[in-house]
């Protein structure tokens, strides 16, 4: 057998050694919310590639697309004003679809590379008006904004940043949002969102002419859980934020195109607007890799007094251009924001019935996106061991499911295609819930 897939490559988030020793699983077909291994074994796809492929695998419409534009430009790029047609559709497309004035795009590769211009942005942007001493960015604890050196500054985990310091200075961590396990060991009820206020302080704290942004997603992604923030925070936080004049980045790289039941995540929080916004994986649902960070009418014209010198080689492809718009139009036509309401809602009201358990501690969803808290005791909510959950996602393996667990190990998540219908979405409760209940009976902890 060919060793090549464990033998000269490095994984991201995996031991080179344990790969080396076990084998890599090879993908080699997709369909639907479907894939197979090079060996032929099926698999439910219960976290869409990486939160990636909100349309579903395999959609001829955009494979289509895709060789078209290929047939007719294979490459060009987006500096000194060069673009080309796909890209501009692109640009106009997204103006149409984001809330308030958001409406000049800039394209780049990923998630991280949008989030490291986005901090750039801001920065220029600052000392473009006069204010050059703004240069701070506050984010959460537990966020996970890709690991770009930038995107990594802003990482609220510290197995994530420790192999890479020093870090990018100015960056400033405030609590995360998260009832469940309150940083503040507060009650919702009468916390009066201490956690949204803490922004207040870190940017009193710090000087208010020293901060430039607070960047945050409207659901805490692979690290924190799936944690939506409480329907209160946002609007709190766009409060201060354009109480001190600091700019607000919507990180919605994995809650965008219809991910959260809505076209942005942003949008369960009723009038409040981002002043950049950050997104990827569901833009081209990973057919083609493409991100973006798009920046209000107010930001981009100042950056327009001048030259804008940043930007990527295969920043605005026009390919992948082709096929983010083929990706929105099947996510438009087919209502895929509404069937994730739906669907999500659906699959919640099952997991809701795992709480009979002792292991499970909470349920969280937010359209198709769902975190399982794993705990060995409801009382202290005292956590299993990380082996625990990568028992778990062994036996989802062996049985056909993949899924996956956040960084702290505590949760399960699933991010399922947002085409999934409610048959496969039964079959997949169904695998969850055995696997679960066979893993904690192999721990002693009977069920």
């Amino acid at each position: 057998m060919d060793r090549s897939a464990e033998n000269h490559m490095l994984y991201s988030f995996a031991s080179l050694s344990e790969v080396q020793q076990k084998g890599a699983t090879v993908i080699v077909k997709g369909e639907d919310c479907y894939v197979w291994d090079q060996e032929g074994k099926c698999y439910i796809d219960g976290f869409a590639g990486l939160q990636v492929v909100n349309i579903g695998h395999g959609r001829k419409e955009v494979v289509d697309a895709v060789y078209q534009q290929m047939q007719e430009l294979q490459y060009w790029h987006s500096f000194f004003g060069f673009t080309s047609k796909p890209t501009v559709q692109l640009v106009e497309k997204l103006a149409e679809l984001l809330p308030g004035n958001l409406n000049v795009s800039h394209f780049v590769n990923s998630g991280s590379e949008g989030n490291d211009s986005a901090f750039k942005i801001v920065r220029a942007y600052f000392k473009s008006i006069g204010q050059g001493g703004r240069y701070k960015i506050i984010y959460r604890d537990k966020a996970y904004h890709g690991m770009n050196m930038g995107a990594t500054s802003a990482n609220g985990f510290a197995n994530n940043r420790a192999p890479y310091e020093p870090l990018v200075p100015g960056f400033i961590r405030i609590p995360h949002c998260h009832c469940y396990r309150c940083p503040m060991d507060k009650e919702y009820s009468s916390c009066n969102i201490e956690c949204a206020y803490a922004l207040e302080e870190a940017i009193i704290g710090e000087g208010s002419d020293t901060v430039a942004a607070f960047i945050a997603d409207p659901v805490q992604g692979s690290i924190g859980g799936y944690v939506p923030a409480v329907k209160e925070y946002f609007t709190i936080v766009r409060e201060i934020c354009d109480k001190y004049g600091v700019l607000f980045i919507c990180d919605e790289v994995i809650t965008g195109f219809g991910r959260t039941g809505k076209m942005f995540g942003i949008e369960h929080y009723q009038g409040v607007e981002p002043d950049l916004m950050v997104m990827a994986k569901g833009l081209s649902s990973g057919y083609i890799p493409m991100g973006a960070v798009v920046v209000s009418d107010q930001i981009a014209s100042v950056l327009a007094k001048g030259m804008f010198a940043h930007g990527y080689t295969y920043g605005g492809h026009p390919v992948a251009a082709a096929c983010a718009l083929s990706n929105i139009g099947i996510i438009e036509r087919e209502n895929l924001a509404n069937k994730a309401a739906e669907t999500g809602a659906y699959i919640a009201q099952a997991l809701e019935s795992f709480l009979k358990y002792p292991w499970a501690g909470e349920i969280r969803a937010k359209g198709m996106m769902f975190g399982i808290e794993l705990v060995q005791d409801k009382v202290n909510k005292k956590p299993f061991p990380v082996e625990f959950a990568k028992s778990i996602l062994d036996l989802a393996r062996d049985k056909g499911l993949l899924l996956r667990m956040n960084t702290g190990g505590n949760s399960l998540l699933l991010c399922p295609p947002l085409t999934m219908s409610k048959d496969i979405a039964d079959n997949m409760v169904a695998i969850l819930e055995e696997v679960i209940v066979q893993t904690a009976e192999s721990y002693h902890y009977k069920a």
